[in-house]
């Protein structure tokens, strides 16, 4: 059942076949001698040839009948001897159970107990009725075709993530790889690849005093802003955060702080703050300079571990675009700054959450920077059969409305979800409206007095069903238009506004299936 090797002190053991056959052992014995009680008990005969000594089932010549009290005898249980065997069997599986923990404590190391190991995947179908373009695409990783292509729909796995963790009791290591599809437009041709969303080393509880707790983080890991909006959010599967849909990633590389102050228990202060590259997660960084963000909430009554109660939050990024380090060469406008600004008011509670946001930013499409992501616009189309972006269906680049690299841009959003209390259903919405270069927009003499093009209003509504600890399911429409559409289409079709806005100017309509999967 197991051998020894004296030399490798090693077991090699053979657990199943044992354990397999002493369970077997035992119900054999115990049916073997419950059924021969029962057979014979119930009247059954034997005969014996007394010449040839045979024992037989039936009667016949020169067969004479077995009396009954010898052959209870003969087939009595040993109840002393099963007895003995099932102790024996019993004795033998526990010591194949200390010889198993002892295999695996000599093969696993002792860290493994610190690893976890975990799994999230975002999957989906999308039909679009109506196509046009947008500032970003309505999910995740995803590039639908623009204008003129309606009914355009796909299944989707947008997001997929193998989550390694090794936890101590005061920090932890967390890498993240994701997978994803690539654009068609790309030399990978839409092929899935990998790239790293997380990677980062985290110590809690550095300070742990008076109220306060300070936690260090260095690495590749989530920003201030948008990693929290998404927890706003509920139902992050099916729709994006404000400032994501602006093409704001998550997650940069950098150093940051956060913690909490508590009094009596409940949380009256959060705050997040760091200095990150200027790239986002997924490029290098190519500036000298490096981006301070950081979020603050205040929850005024105290908000208990869940964070429940009401809350006020500032958030505040920083970067400049210096590609040239500096070089006076190139030119005055070679350092462009770039800052974005939130206020957030927010309601939680267990089974729901209701946020207003209000945000604001200068040269944030004009200088991209401070972590933007440029994986996640939907300008691509098919036109004559061939697929391309940014080449045909698009409306002019906004940096070229602008040359006073102080472009000012600011929106309004609400969203919230309400999960139905002893239900496994809920439901999520959000509206979202933004504004492009809010000064003097409407003068003749910046050449649009019809309105900025590129103001835009995006609406999300939907319902959500938790199959389970580990499946979401969400049925949502989404809608993206241009506020001033209305104004650029109606113009006649030689006028240089309608041919460079208003003909692209259509509205994006569109249902989404979605799934989140998560161990």
């Amino acid at each position: 059942m197991y051998e020894i090797n004296k030399t490798k002190k090693t077991m090699r053991l053979n657990i199943v076949p044992a354990f397999v056959f002493a369970i077997a052992a035992v119900l054999a014995l115990v049916f073997a001698f419950s059924g021969a009680g029962t057979v014979y008990a119930s009247g059954a005969a034997l005969y014996e040839n007394p010449n040839m000594g045979e024992i037989f089932l039936k009667p016949g010549q020169g067969r004479v009948k077995v009396g009954q009290s010898v052959i209870n005898q003969l087939l009595k249980p040993n109840v002393k001897k099963t007895n003995r065997q099932i102790k024996n069997l019993k004795a033998t599986e526990k010591k194949l159970e200390v010889s198993l923990k002892k295999v695996k404590t000599a093969s696993v190391p002792a860290w493994t107990k610190h690893v976890s190991l975990g799994a999230l995947v975002y999957m989906g179908y999308g039909y679009y009725t109506q196509t046009g373009l947008t500032e970003g695409s309505m999910q995740l990783e995803e590039n639908p075709p623009a204008t003129g292509n309606n009914g355009y729909n796909a299944f989707n796995v947008n997001r997929a993530y193998l989550i390694f963790l090794y936890h101590q009791d005061n920090w932890f290591l967390k890498v993240t790889p994701n997978f994803l599809k690539t654009d068609n437009s790309s030399g990978t041709n839409g092929s899935e690849y990998f790239r790293l969303k997380y990677a980062f080393l985290q110590f809690n509880h550095v300070y742990d005093a008076n109220g306060w707790t300070v936690n260090l983080k260095a690495g590749q890991f989530p920003t201030p802003m948008v990693a929290w909006e998404d927890g706003l959010l509920g139902y992050h599967v099916a729709e994006r955060t404000p400032w994501g849909f602006l093409n704001v990633t998550s997650t940069q590389a950098g150093l940051g702080v956060s913690g909490k102050y508590r009094s009596n228990g409940r949380v009256y202060l959060a705050y997040n703050a760091g200095f990150f590259d200027n790239a986002a997660f997924h490029a290098n960084e190519t500036v000298d300079q490096k981006s301070p963000q950081a979020r603050l909430t205040l929850y005024p009554l105290g908000a208990d571990s869940g964070l429940n109660g009401p809350s006020i939050s500032g958030y505040y990024a920083w970067a400049e675009d210096n590609s040239n380090f500096g070089d006076a060469v190139s030119g005055p406008n070679t350092n462009i700054p770039e800052t974005r600004v939130s206020a957030v008011l927010d309601y939680k509670i267990p089974n729901a959450n209701i946020a207003l946001q209000y945000d604001y930013a200068i040269n944030h499409v004009v200088e991209p920077g401070a972590g933007e992501s440029g994986d996640s616009d939907s300008y691509c189309g098919i036109e004559g059969g061939v697929y391309s972006c940014y080449a045909v269906n698009t409306m002019p680049a906004i940096f070229s409305l602008y040359n006073n690299h102080n472009a000012t841009e600011h929106g309004y959003d609400a969203f919230g979800y309400y999960n139905i209390p002893n239900s496994k259903f809920g439901f999520f919405g959000l509206i979202q409206r933004y504004y492009y270069a809010t000064t003097n927009y409407n003068s003749v003499g910046n050449g649009l007095p019809s309105g900025n093009p590129f103001d835009f209003q995006r609406g999300v509504a939907g319902i959500a069903y938790r199959l389970n600890s580990h499946v979401t399911l969400t049925a949502d429409w989404q809608n993206y238009q241009f506020l001033n559409a209305g104004n650029y289409r109606s113009l006649p079709s030689t006028n240089m506004d309608y041919l460079d806005y208003g003909q692209w100017m259509g509205q994006t309509n569109a249902y989404f299936l979605q799934a989140r999967i998560a161990f």
